[in-house]
């Protein structure tokens, strides 16, 4: 009789247990995050306004979505805010039109708001494409859309020399191209990376410089200024694109 009982507190035992561990799983967290936004490339700085989101953007070098920097050759892959807080970490997958098949190249925190490829394989004018794994504290994951963008060769910056000082009257800046481009876009800042001026040259033209205006108001500062390069591409209707490295110069 002893021994059926025990048999018996046994097996209630072992079921509430298993009842309790059932009722921790439910609690587990298995609602994935909210699929992330991937920002296509909008634009360039000094290009007309842009919509994203329902917002008209001033496009900077901050908000224009997925691009070249001025840093190296590499592609800044940028997304929307996430919008839940209970998040661990973000997922980098990477495909290209000559390899199809995605590769994860990097796993990151989920606070960084963009990233930064720094593969030294990048190849001018192959598009990459990029998504991401958004993964929760739980583990749950979602995927986002795709965004793509492909590189050119940067622009050799001739003229001023890096911290030169140079007249207001005779501003004058000078480049070399290094590969196939149709538009070049002469970018002026301040110290601070606030968009100053900006005037477009294309590829037709015969000497690759731009003379500021004398009336633009640059004088007795020093300014950051470098080249971007822009190609067509008909197929993706998009456009390729890199820029230069930067340089200062001291207008007088």
């Amino acid at each position: 009789m002893k021994t059926t009982t025990l048999l018996v507190l046994g097996i209630l035992l072992l079921l509430c247990l298993a009842a309790c561990a059932g009722s921790e799983n439910d609690n587990l967290d298995k609602i994935p995050p909210i699929p992330p936004v991937m920002v296509p490339h909008l634009g360039d700085t000094g290009d007309d306004p842009a919509v994203w989101n329902n917002l008209t953007l001033i496009l900077n070098e901050e908000n224009n979505g997925i691009d070249a920097v001025p840093d190296g050759d590499w592609i800044r892959v940028q997304w929307d805010p996430f919008k839940d807080s209970d998040l661990s970490h973000v997922k980098i997958w990477r495909f290209s039109d000559f390899q199809p098949e995605p590769v994860m190249v990097d796993s990151i925190s989920a606070s960084a708001k963009y990233y930064l490829d720094v593969d030294s394989d990048l190849t001018e004018r192959v598009w990459y494409h990029y998504f991401i794994d958004l993964v929760d504290l739980a583990g749950n994951s979602s995927r986002s859309d795709t965004s793509s963008y492909a590189l050119l060769s940067k622009s050799m910056l001739v003229y001023p020399q890096n911290n030169a000082t140079i007249p207001h009257t005779n501003a004058e800046f000078k480049w070399d191209s290094t590969g196939i481009a149709s538009k070049y876009r002469l970018m002026i800042f301040d110290e601070n990376n606030n968009h100053l001026y900006h005037e477009d040259l294309y590829a037709a033209m015969d000497s690759l410089y731009i003379k500021l205006p004398v009336n633009l108001g640059i004088t007795n500062s020093s300014v950051l200024w470098r080249v971007d390069s822009f190609d067509w591409d008909q197929e993706k209707l998009m456009y390729m694109g890199s820029e230069s490295h930067q340089r200062v110069v001291h207008i007088q």
